[in-house]
């Protein structure tokens, strides 16, 4: 550790985390969006206010929805203790983000020896739409992020009360963290193939991990015992190989072709010709890093095939794939080629991170959320000023917004607003530019709308529309 503070790069490290926390600063006084609105806040300040559990049944099942509840454990203790303001709520996110952050450092630091090359695994995720719009979220995925990062730790340090701790609590996080146990377990066999192990350490870790699945497993045991099923009803039927094919092809460009990072893994695969007619190769455990990370992204992406499928979900193999290509493009030990790259990575990205504040896309991969977010939060504030009576059609997660409290955006929900678009007793309509309904289109045109009102926060809007009097 004495040796990492001496590294100058450690302090460009700390200029990083005080520009990354800048970046994010105002969003952290935001209201909640998208998942967060509907999903993880009125399960975890229910939890908050009921007592933080990470047992099964401990809140509604409908609220959690079946998934494991470390998570929500962790952040209801958080607003228990700190209160429920905006800012204590996404703070917690924040944390773990910077936490990640540094951890992307320290550890590649110790996979490389190398400060330039754990300097460049930090920036490489730090210029990720992606990762900085969830940085600030009550959500699990960069959470998951900084435990795969750690338990790929362990496991090559051989530490293994911290690689059990680490693979525990991501079993007790989420569903898609039992990818990590087919993977050491490839990982294990490729070991032993390769003659780094022998056949009894082989068997005592693959024990080890069939134990360590157990104890991830044993919160659906529990579940079932408790509530009568292992996985959430609901979710359970979405499980399906009909869309397998286009699911892995948007999960393959979410994570290498995406938010410009084709020109990224172009980068790493330039690098690995060069070092190749160069005769330079990665060591054997930084060879097995590498291989592992892809192993373990590919079990990711065929896990996130089979389910429901979010582009966000995919965040947790991030921080081991960044790393790996940080390895990659560090292989060559010119000074000045990777004096060069942390030169150009930082003006590259800037001009990512702008590009996704431009875009008139609002999803939650995309740092333009947070002027959708503000729009609607005016939105909401023009509706309680007029106190209109009249029913208001909302879309789904503008209808979370105004009518459930924990969504962040009003203290009591309004009780006038219809889901039903096509009731008669609509006389307000509310569009927003990422809930789009063909059947608005419709509607608009045949009752004659006409715009009520407008809210903008740069290129996101939210309109009002209100039909004639008849």
């Amino acid at each position: 550790m004495k040796t990492l503070f001496k590294q100058p790069q450690t302090w460009v490290l700390a200029i990083l985390v005080i520009g990354f926390v800048a970046l994010k600063w105002n969003t952290l006084f935001l209201p909640f969006f998208w998942d967060e609105a509907w999903v993880y806040m009125p399960a975890i300040r229910t939890m908050a206010e009921q007592g933080p559990s990470i047992m099964p049944g401990s809140i509604d099942a409908d609220l959690y929805t079946g998934h494991p509840l470390l998570f929500y454990f962790m952040a209801s203790s958080w607003i228990k203790l700190w209160g429920y303001s905006h800012f204590v709520a996404h703070s917690l996110p924040m944390l773990i983000s910077v936490a990640l952050l540094l951890s992307m450092y320290f550890i590649n630091f110790k996979w490389s020896k190398s400060a330039n090359q754990a300097l460049l695994a930090s920036m490489l995720l730090a210029i990720q739409p992606n990762f900085l719009t969830q940085s600030s979220f009550l959500l699990i995925e960069v959470w998951l992020g900084f435990l795969f990062l750690w338990s790929f730790y362990f496991y090559f340090n051989k530490n293994w009360i911290g690689f059990s701790i680490a693979i525990s609590l991501a079993l007790w996080s989420k569903e898609s963290a039992f990818c990590l146990i087919p993977a050491f377990g490839i990982i294990a066999i490729i070991e032993r193939l390769i003659k780094q192990t022998n056949n009894k350490e082989l068997g005592i870790r693959l024990l080890g991990l069939v134990v360590l699945f157990m104890v991830g497993f044993s919160f659906f045991l529990i579940q079932k015992s408790t509530l009568g099923w292992y996985f959430f009803p609901r979710h359970a039927n979405w499980v399906t190989l009909a869309d397998f094919t286009w699911k892995m092809e948007v999960a393959f460009s979410s994570y290498f072709v995406s938010d410009a990072r084709i020109y990224i893994y172009v980068a790493s695969i330039l690098s690995i010709i060069a070092a190749f007619f160069l005769g330079i190769r990665l060591n054997t455990q930084q060879r097995l890093i590498v291989g592992g990370s892809f192993i373990f992204a590919f079990g990711f992406m065929v896990f996130a095939a089979i389910n429901f499928f979010s582009s966000r979900y995919l965040l947790g193999a991030h921080t081991l794939l960044l790393s790996s290509v940080a390895l990659i493009l560090f292989s060559i030990p010119h000074r000045t080629y990777q004096i060069t790259l942390l030169i150009v990575l930082p003006i590259f990205g800037l001009n990512n991170i702008d590009n996704s504040l431009k875009l008139n896309n609002f999803s939650d991969v995309d740092l333009s959320y947070q002027y959708l977010v503000q729009a609607e939060q005016d939105m909401v504030n023009y509706l309680e000023t007029k106190n209109y009576t009249e029913k208001i059609h909302a879309p789904f997660l503008m209808l979370v917004n105004l009518t459930n409290p924990y969504s962040g955006f009003v203290k009591s929900g309004f009780s006038n607003i219809s889901s039903e678009i096509e009731s008669e007793n609509n006389t307000y309509y509310i569009k927003v530019p990422n809930e789009p309904d063909p059947k608005f289109d419709s509607i608009q045109v045949a009752l004659n709308l006409q715009l009520e009102h407008r809210t903008s926060c740069k290129q996101a809007w939210v309109e009002l529309y209100k039909k004639p009097v008849q």
